[in-house]
């Protein structure tokens, strides 16, 4: 049984003087009261580091700092500098290789289209040449059938053609950067766009089409070649100008009134496309330059009795063959 301690008698040692409560950990009896005041006596006693103190005392002698340090920043700087010239060097030799094999393709691209165009004159100087003869060789008793052969001409695309006219312009939609989710190209003219315009101004009653200048014929084809829209295998830059001669009233008409009028008026609502439609009182269209001639072969004709001569039924219009055509 304990005793109470008589009133004025000191706590033992290693109490905390609160019944109930255990010692502080690392109590230690009769310790320093000033013990927690070391630290802001060594502050006010030594305010500098020793370090700040050596240094200060180099500098009250004349000395400067160290060349060792200084000589460790000096090769940091060399090698940093060393290390940005080598990825320079490497950069700038390794643009041009990337860059050669597309200037090469464009190279080849600009060469072909030059061999491509003087054939095609050359081909158009030796129709002119041939009609010229053919002219000479028929005489006058031959009218007729020059006037026929001249409106097959016009029909096939073999020679030039001048008149009033339609012209449709088709151009890419401005890209808007807000619409993120838009599906990529869906504002762009595509090949079925052209296919339809043209099928829609031959069955509006167009007597020649050309699409950026380049004449079409009943065989010619529209096709897509990645990015890139090809008449009769030459690439195509927007926008896209459809040119067709006739009578510029009728075509418009009959233009707005079938499907082809509806297809363009839905590219405009739904895709943003820019559609114009202009009726010119003079278009210029070149010849075909591309002519493929079909003939029968001896001994596989069959003759066929005389009968009085009708006048020839209007040809249909042509159509331009889609991507899944033959």
């Amino acid at each position: 049984m304990s005793t109470p301690a008589a009133p004025g008698t000191p706590a033992p040692s290693g109490s905390s003087g609160d019944p109930g409560r255990p010692a502080a950990p690392g109590a230690r009896a009769g310790g320093r009261r000033d013990a927690s005041m070391v630290l802001l006596t060594e502050i006010f006693e030594r305010p500098l580091d020793p370090g700040y103190a050596a240094a200060a005392a180099r500098r009250a002698a004349g000395q400067g700092p160290r060349r060792s340090g200084r000589l460790l920043a000096v090769v940091a700087s060399v090698a940093i500098g060393g290390l940005l010239a080598v990825a320079g060097v490497r950069a700038a030799a390794g643009a041009p290789a990337a860059d050669r094999g597309r200037r090469e393709l464009l190279a080849r691209i600009d060469d072909s289209t030059t061999t491509t165009d003087a054939l095609a004159a050359r081909a158009a100087r030796l129709r002119a040449e041939d009609a010229a003869l053919q002219a000479r060789l028929g005489g006058a008793g031959a009218a007729a059938d020059t006037a026929r052969a001249d409106a097959l001409a016009v029909d096939v695309g073999a020679v030039a053609v001048r008149g009033p006219g339609l012209r449709v312009v088709l151009s890419d939609a401005a890209q808007d950067a807000t619409a993120a989710d838009a599906p990529a190209g869906s504002g762009r003219v595509v090949d079925r766009d052209l296919q339809t315009v043209v099928n829609g101004l031959w069955l509006a009653g167009a007597e020649a089409v050309a699409v950026n200048g380049q004449r079409l014929t009943s065989l010619s084809a529209i096709r897509a070649a990645g990015g890139a829209l090809l008449v009769d295998y030459r690439p195509l830059t927007p926008p896209y100008a459809l040119s067709a001669v006739g009578d510029p009233v009728a075509l418009q008409t009959r233009l707005a009134a079938e499907s082809a009028g509806r297809y363009l008026r839905a590219l405009q609502d739904n895709y943003g496309i820019g559609v114009r439609v202009e009726a010119v009182d003079a278009l210029q269209l070149p010849a075909a330059s591309r002519l493929e001639l079909r003939s029968a072969v001896p001994g596989n004709a069959t003759p066929v009795p005389s009968a009085p001569a009708a006048p020839p039924a209007p040809s249909p219009p042509p159509s331009v063959a889609g991507p899944g055509d033959g």
